[in-house]
């Protein structure tokens, strides 16, 4: 047994998880990196930006909602510059059109040491910044539950996002945590099967964790 927590993530308007390799179109992820779900966490407890202590702390969960009604549309920006009465258009190399999430909604489930889950429990509940996902101005708004206790089963049901490759998903090399080599940090991709339904059906089982009857892959 361990102790589990979950957490309903919901974009207010518009979001987008950049996928770095984009250019001249900026692409976004279906779902929140982990990196971002971290960063969201260390923001909430009032960590330093280059304090990466939460990837040894929890296990983490992802399970889209709202699968009907997901949209995505893709915005021209434009580049401005002038004195706030007249404005002069810029067209840099940069990239000039962004994909964005309309309204994406996810639940988070995370797993760790009993008085980890809690502190993380309780600074959701009053962040010491305000929480965004994506852009700095892209704010979020969040629903957690208390922390359970969880357990661990094996199970071809799984509710939400698992890694590797699977029938019937979205597969995105999703990423996952930043590793440091020498002096700098380098980031670590995952392969995730991000299903297209509320349950993912597997052809052999696979060990789980039990959120209240959801069977969560945490990685």
């Amino acid at each position: 047994m361990m102790l589990g927590l979950k957490f309903r993530l919901e974009g207010l308007y518009f979001t987008t998880f950049r996928k770095p390799t984009s250019t001249s179109l900026i692409m976004s992820y279906s779902i929140p990196p982990y990196t971002t779900i971290r960063g969201l966490i260390a923001n909430a407890l009032g960590l330093k930006r280059d304090d990466y202590s939460i990837q040894d702390w929890v296990k983490i969960g992802i399970k889209p909602l709202s699968f009907s009604n997901r949209s995505r549309e893709m915005a021209k920006m434009l580049k401005l510059k002038g004195t706030g009465e007249t404005h002069q258009k810029i067209f840099p190399s940069s990239p000039m059109f962004k994909e964005f999430l309309v309204s994406p909604s996810y639940e988070i489930y995370i797993s760790g040491e009993d008085d980890k889950v809690n502190l993380i429990y309780n600074a959701l509940l009053q962040p010491a910044r305000p929480l965004y996902i994506g852009a700095s101005d892209d704010l979020t708004d969040i629903e957690p539950s208390k922390p359970v206790e969880i357990e661990e089963v094996n199970a071809k049901q799984i509710s939400g996002v698992i890694e590797g490759v699977h029938e019937n998903c979205l597969v995105e090399n999703i990423p996952y945590k930043f590793v440091k080599k020498g002096k700098d940090y380098s980031l670590e991709y995952m392969t995730a099967s991000i299903p297209q339904s509320d349950t993912l059906s597997l052809r052999e089982e696979v060990k789980c964790w039990r959120f209240d009857g959801d069977n969560v892959w945490l990685m």
